[in-house]
């Protein structure tokens, strides 16, 4: 239907632009009742969401459920593995999203009702998801009706069935969301006096003279830090100290990687293969049947190929032979497979009938209506009768301009090879077309090449050579002081790889690094891991740090305090040195320091021009009386002391200005309150995602 296929038409190839932009977040609703259980035991529950345990059964429900709405609005079969990884982690924010939303709906009693779900659809508010998707594509007008026809199509469909589901779903969702953000941005308010210290946060400003001492230039060894100090720094700032399950490892790697003896046989084996390929008759059959990489039919233009191949292709004759050569891990050699001249993009319609009787009658239907167009028969009023892409007829079966690879080959090879007018049959796995080529672009040159490539890979010789270097190490590392002892002896660099999460699927560079991160989590800090064969590297670990919910104990982050403790007091010495002076003059004598000069200060200050990020300074200056010598200030990476020289105070804001800044403030609440709400409720929610456990 039209509504899919416009959705399709408008959707990018990532999943997040598709199921991101409707918040599938809030798809759920009834769809599971309590949230399943039985079938599994808590060993494979994947998660908790505010008390709520997520087991592997309705998390994969929820998966199935997110991949069918996807499938139904690309019309694919099946996803690839980088969607089912989206797939998933978009099903387990839904359920975050869910639990949190509706406990929150159920306490407020926000509901919408039969009536205002009508209103919503078919009424005179209808909802933003329908005008959107019923937007007749002619007028660019919404349009009534086509919900209605779209409605009384849907039992045939059962892709579109699949849709209307999760829209009429959507709209009650967003519909509550709604609710719940106007309720919660009427409690947020902004005051005259919110109002007016904004306005006079930017626009007052200070000028002044400052002498500033680095914390650097304070000797470490002069400062004690004790046991106690660190604990008593710990206590006074523990919540600083809250933490997610984490692990710290360090890696050896073994790349598997050719060596030079691969490549020498490698080359061998092109040089053998190349008189064959030179004096072969069907190039893009000896292409496919020798070649590591697919046979690729398109045919290109000058400069859509490598500049290797262009200047090859544009040149040579069909007799022709580039190669072989070596080109970015690969030896190739070329020949010229098919030249014609070909525009860049087409212009047709079609019909694509029904094959449900099997494909010789659909075939007598195709050959009939093409008999009936010769004769001056409507493409339009035929496609509605007999074609079954309803979107297509939407628009009398026209598909717009479109690129030879943007069709599958068997209907993409006949739009652009047939003249312009000409009316086609075509068979494809969708079933069996009647096709007009309604116009052509520009047309050019085009070259079909026949490549033969062997990619250099290491052979089983150096797998087992490197695999034994690997199991060396991985045999005398019996603890971590040992596995660091022989990594040095033999030189392998360790690679750290610091917070490593339950569900990361890259670790330190490493690409698809689940089967090392299972381990880390079945682990325990001091183990060593056996060899894991990790994108395409041998893999030793040493788990250094595991780090549990809550909060760090102070062995942890005894290092950490250390440092902010190290930085205070050096702050703190420096500003006793600092005390006790008339004037900036007498102060910069005294410790040999210089007086500099910092205009345009003012409250809301980030980053001071020669100083740097220094907040306690852009408060204390821009609080400050004018000649008054300030006492130090304690910054991040200095202490100063100041004298405001002049304020730059602008006149306060008249009731207009106030007005402005009043309602900018309060129109900028809606626009965060929905992220600010669901990171409140996640924040206090207690949510512990299992899934790397499983998946």
């Amino acid at each position: 239907m039209a509504v899919l296929e416009s959705l399709r038409n408008k959707a990018g190839a990532l999943l997040v632009g598709v199921i991101g932009l409707a918040l599938l977040s809030f798809v759920l609703g009834d769809l599971f009742g309590n949230g399943g259980g039985g079938l599994f035991s808590s060993a494979n529950d994947v998660g908790t969401i505010d008390g709520h345990t997520v087991s592997y059964e309705e998390y994969q429900q929820t998966v199935d459920h997110f991949t069918g709405v996807y499938l139904a609005m690309y019309g694919q079969n099946a996803t690839n593995e980088a969607v089912t990884e989206e797939l998933r982690e978009q099903a387990w924010q839904a359920l975050v999203r869910k639990y949190l939303y509706d406990k929150k709906y159920d306490e407020l009693g926000i509901q919408v009702p039969s009536d205002e779900l009508f209103d919503l659809i078919q009424g005179r508010n209808p909802s933003p998801l329908i005008v959107r998707n019923f937007t007749n594509p002619q007028t660019g007008e919404f349009d009534r009706g086509y919900i209605l026809r779209y409605l009384q199509n849907i039992e045939q469909n059962p892709d579109a069935k699949t849709y209307w589901l999760y829209l009429e779903k959507e709209i009650i969702n967003q519909r509550k969301q709604a609710k719940l953000m106007g309720l919660a941005a009427k409690a947020m308010y902004v005051t005259s006096a919110d109002a007016k210290n904004a306005f006079c946060n930017g626009a007052n400003t200070v000028n002044i003279q400052y002498v500033s001492k680095p914390l650097s230039s304070y000797p470490d060894s002069l400062i004690k830090i004790t046991s106690s100090d660190v604990k008593k720094y710990y206590r006074k700032h523990k919540q600083r100290y809250k933490q997610s399950a984490s692990c710290d490892v360090e890696l050896v790697t073994f790349p598997i990687a050719p060596s030079e003896e691969d490549d020498k046989a490698t080359s061998r084996w092109i040089e053998n293969l190349a008189p064959e390929f030179k004096s072969a008759a069907d190039v893009a059959q000896f292409a496919t049947l020798h070649s590591d990489a697919p046979f690729n039919a398109i045919y290109h233009k000058k400069g859509e190929l490598s500049a290797l191949l262009d200047s090859f292709a544009f040149a040579a004759g069909k007799s022709d032979m580039l190669g072989p050569l070596y080109d970015n891990g690969a030896y190739k050699m070329a020949r010229i497979a098919d030249t014609r001249v070909l525009p860049d993009s087409v212009k047709a319609r079609h019909m694509l009938l029904d094959i449900s009787k099997g494909l010789e009658a659909a075939h007598k239907i195709a050959d009939s209506i093409r008999t009936a167009l010769k004769k001056g028969a409507s493409f339009t009023e035929l496609a509605a009768k007999y074609s079954i892409d309803k979107a297509a007829n939407e628009k009398g079966g026209d598909l717009g301009w479109f690129a030879q690879s943007a069709m599958v080959k068997p209907f993409g090879d006949s739009c652009f090879f047939a003249p312009k007018g000409r009316v086609l049959v075509v068979e494809t796995q969708f079933g069996v077309h009647v096709v007009e080529v309604t116009d052509k672009g520009k047309a050019e040159k085009k070259v079909q090449l026949a490549v033969v490539e062997r990619t250099v890979e290491p052979s089983r010789t150096t797998r087992e050579r490197i695999f034994n270097d690997a199991n060396e190490l991985a045999t005398q590392s019996i603890d971590r002081a040992a596995f660091v002892a022989k990594s040095n002896e033999k030189g392998y660099a360790r690679r750290p790889a610091s917070r490593i999460t339950i569900n990361d699927k890259t670790v330190a560079g490493l690409q698809d690094a689940r089967e090392l991160v299972r381990w880390v989590y079945n682990g325990k800090e001091g183990d060593i891991s056996p060899i894991l064969e990790v994108d395409n590297n041998f893999v030793i670990a040493s788990l250094t740090v595991v780090r549990e919910d809550g909060y760090a104990p102070v062995k942890q982050v005894a290092s950490e305090i250390s440092t902010e403790l190290l930085r205070e007091k050096k702050a703190a010495a420096i500003a006793e040195e600092m005390k006790g002076a008339d004037n900036l003059n007498s102060l910069a004598e005294r410790l040999n320091l210089s007086v500099q000069t910092l205009d345009n200060v003012n409250f809301a200050s980030f980053y001071l021009p020669g100083v740097g990020v220094e907040p306690k300074l852009a408060a204390a200056a821009s609080s400050s009386k004018e000649n008054l010598l300030s006492a130090p200030v304690e910054g991040l990476s200095g202490v100063y002391v100041f004298t405001v020289t002049s304020s730059n105070a602008s006149a306060a804001p008249d009731e207009n200005l106030l007005a402005q800044e009043k309602a900018r403030q309060q129109a900028s609440i809606p626009m965060r309150m929905g992220y600010e709400l669901f990171e409140t409720l996640r924040a206090e929610a207690d949510i512990k995602d299992m899934r790397g456990k499983i998946y």
